[in-house]
């Protein structure tokens, strides 16, 4: 490891011993993951079937809502917690699971892989969803699917997190120069994309095709208007409030298993201090490949994505570009996992040393395995 390599670890291990993170033994043995970067805000919406008309994020239309069944990836992603804080806090009405007895003050939900909820909204099993982009501009714009958009989670919550980079705390403590070359690639990939996105990029048609292979969609048209949507970012800057407001919003919902009380927390805010870590990220965004003098052998790092969601696009860009080759990294990505909580699991058991996957599953998983 070089001069400047080591200083930049022993700074991270100081930065996280002033901050009290490794002073409690109860804290060392629940820090099972940690996240370590962002990779988007926004990026997801709400649609319905066009059988079910005058659906709005207007309050005023709730009447409109009452008995209608909407699908959302899961009960651990943030796309359910946004719609569920819509109903309930904006629409003035219960949020349940489906049942086959309905009432009119209760919209329902039930759990749709966001790939398959054009079938199932063709197929009449749901009235409507909400759902990550590709999918929610493709279900919008393909006349099959015969549905509109109510609207996007950017107006419900503007700027609000989606997913981060979360990484086995075991991993990030026994190899931070893997954790560091990892996330100067990424750093690199997500600004590749971001040049991309424009029409007039050199690279569009690049970031097109790579769109085609991983998202699940191949109408050009949707998939630009998709990436408009999604703002990609490696950067934690906003991360820790939005974890706030996340935890906030659960607790108000009766839905966190244990309080930050009684995790030992004095509040929301020290809560997200422990689980983001941002001095990584901040060590590792923009540093050359030449800055880590002696790369040393090639490192291989195992890890879990979601299938055919387009917020993840520029880790496949980035191994598609050649950045992670450039760093000394080789990414072994199997199966993509249908939902966040999946990825979770994978993470916690070893299966995987990161993960890229929805803020509101690491919450919630975190919370929910405490004890």
């Amino acid at each position: 490891m070089n001069l400047k390599l080591w200083t930049t670890v022993v700074a991270i291990i100081v930065v996280l011993s002033v901050s009290g993170v490794y002073f409690s033994d109860h804290m060392k043995e629940k820090d099972k993951v940690v996240i370590i970067g962002m990779v988007n805000e926004e990026g997801s919406g709400l649609f319905a079937s066009k059988s079910h008309p005058g659906l709005s994020l207007d309050p005023d239309t709730s009447a409109n809502w009452g008995g209608l069944v909407f699908s959302t990836p899961g009960p651990s992603s943030i796309q359910h917690m946004i719609l569920m804080d819509f109903v309930v806090e904006h629409l003035g009405m219960n949020f349940a699971q489906n049942a086959d007895n309905k009432n009119s003050d209760t919209v329902y939900w039930t759990t749709v892989a966001p790939g398959a909820m054009g079938d199932s909204l063709v197929e009449g099993i749901i009235d409507g969803g909400i759902a990550w982009e590709a999918h929610y501009s493709n279900i919008c714009k393909t006349s099959s699917y015969n549905a509109y958009s109510v609207g996007t989670t950017a107006e419900l919550w503007e700027d609000h997190p989606c997913c981060v980079v979360a990484a086995s705390r075991e991993f990030v403590d026994s190899d931070p120069n893997a954790i560091l070359r990892f996330l100067s690639a990424y750093s690199a990939s997500v600004k590749w994309v971001n040049e991309a996105i424009n029409a007039n990029s050199a690279n569009h048609s690049k970031l097109i095709e790579y769109v085609k292979l991983k998202a699940g969609v191949t109408n050009e048209l949707v998939i630009q208007e998709a990436l408009d949507n999604v703002v990609y970012t490696f950067s934690l800057d906003y991360l820790k409030s939005g974890i706030m407001t996340m935890v906030e919003t659960y607790s108000n919902l009766n839905l966190l298993k244990y309080s930050m009380e009684e995790m030992g927390f004095a509040d929301s805010k020290s809560f997200a201090d422990w689980l983001v870590d941002d001095s990584y990220i901040n060590n590792a965004a923009g540093r050359a490949p030449s800055s880590y003098t002696v790369l040393g052998e090639n490192i291989v790092i195992d890890v879990g994505v979601l299938a055919n969601d387009i917020h993840q696009i520029a880790l496949h860009a980035g191994i598609g570009e050649g950045f992670f080759d450039q760093y000394g990294i080789t990414l072994n990505i199997g199966v993509p996992f249908a939902a966040g909580g999946a990825v979770m699991v994978a993470l916690l058991s070893g299966q995987i040393d990161i993960g890229f996957v929805g803020s509101p599953p690491v919450v919630l998983t975190t919370v929910e395995m405490w004890w």
